[in-house]
């Protein structure tokens, strides 16, 4: 029990140093790419997008062949070592280049530790191991883009870049301490063990209609990102402080959300998953309609909550429906669906905003998440019984 509570909070560590120094380094990268123009910024997310959905097929099996400890050290050393150069590149055609293969790489690294989380923390502790996660990931989600503005107009945008790469360094040392590891032991290739994540998330009709749900919610919670800058300071005549204030808010709902599904029992999680995505999509909303900012802050705080909720419950429920030598290529292909609905709903944010404005927008796309998660949950309920629901 003591090395497994010392193996999920080195990897919940893991989590926070990781998101903090990738958004510090974000914010750097969008900061050097903006005096080359919009199409250089676009070519960015795009290689932050593109990776995790070209190669979920590739990266799944290799984390379903390989000792998963292992990969994580040489994943995130390999990170390392596409960081440090791209910490000294000016090129944006180059800045881009060395970020997608920077991504490239967090494809083995990302799936590998989703599906190591049921290993340290133990099957019937995977919820809570994915709660302690999720919370480091909520930490540096509210560090790190208030770290990159600080390091960049410090000290410049090599300096903010060079902290990630140092981060990816302390992640590998961290990850080789882990006590335990997953391995998936064979004497001959089964028929199972030749299917691709995305087959195995359709064999599961439960899971595969959850995760689609939850892609579209991600979109959805994407386009509030793309719409929140102009509805909090041009129609709620806020400054960057109140729009700040939105993203720590939301960022702190998330954490909170987070230490719900350990509380549930495991046939929870996909009413939990629903309910998730209802009340982000509610929170959204609730920005779109606030008459005022306090209002819209408290929404953005009770959307955090959901996204929390949600963010636990997705890699709960694949874990508790896949087997475990299918998770890394299961966790591979949840991955890209959930950047599908990031790349949709980044394309459609801006067009959205500039039809219906930034508070219409929000409302559009919130009552889309909400209405859904709300299909979700009945179509559950008249399934089956909860306990049904988790029968394989």
């Amino acid at each position: 029990m003591q090395h497994e509570r010392r193996d999920v909070g080195l990897l919940a560590a893991g989590s926070l140093v990781s998101v903090a120094g990738d958004s510090a380094a974000m914010v750097a990268l969008l900061l050097e790419l903006r005096p080359h123009g919009v199409g250089w910024i676009s070519a960015a997310l795009g290689a932050e997008l593109l990776p995790t959905v070209l190669f979920a097929w590739y990266s799944g099996r290799v984390v379903d062949r390989v000792d998963n400890r292992r990969l994580l050290v040489i994943g995130l050393a390999g990170q390392a070592l596409v960081a440090v150069p791209l910490a000294f590149a000016r090129a944006p055609w180059l800045v881009v280049a060395l970020f997608f293969a920077l991504n490239a790489v967090a494809t083995l690294v990302r799936p590998a530790a989703n599906a190591m989380v049921p290993v340290l923390s133990g099957e019937m502790g995977a919820t809570k191991g994915y709660a302690w996660v999720a919370t480091g990931f909520g930490i540096g989600w509210i560090i790190g883009p208030a770290l990159g503005g600080v390091v960049t107009s410090a000290a410049g945008v090599t300096a903010a870049l060079g902290l990630d790469a140092a981060t990816f360094v302390v992640m590998a040392g961290g990850c080789a301490l882990l006590s335990t590891t997953r391995t998936h032991e064979r004497t001959s290739e089964s028929e199972a063990d030749r299917h691709g994540g995305m087959r195995i998330l359709r064999g599961d009709t439960v899971l595969f209609f959850s995760l689609l749900t939850t892609s579209i919610a991600v979109g959805c919670a994407v386009v509030d990102n793309v719409a929140a800058p102009f509805r909090f300071i041009n129609q709620l005549a806020t400054s960057s402080a109140g729009y700040g204030a939105y993203l720590a808010l939301w960022g702190l709902g998330a954490i909170l959300g987070a230490q719900i599904p350990r509380r549930l029992a495991p046939r929870h999680l996909p009413a939990l998953l629903a309910i998730g995505n209802g009340i982000s999509g509610l929170g959204i909303v609730g920005i779109g309609l606030a008459p005022s900012l306090g209002v819209a802050l408290a929404a953005s705080t009770f959307g955090g909550i959901g996204n929390g909720i949600a963010t636990v419950a997705v890699n709960a429920f694949v874990a508790e429906r896949v087997g475990p030598e299918q998770r890394g290529r299961a966790f591979a292909a949840t991955s890209a669906l959930i950047q599908i609905g990031v790349g949709v709903g980044t394309v459609a944010g801006a067009p959205l905003t500039s039809a219906l404005g930034a508070g219409h927008a929000m409302t559009a796309a919130g009552g889309l998440a909400a209405l859904l998660a709300a299909v979700a949950a009945v179509w559950f309920g008249t399934t089956s019984s909860g306990s049904d629901l988790l029968e394989t």
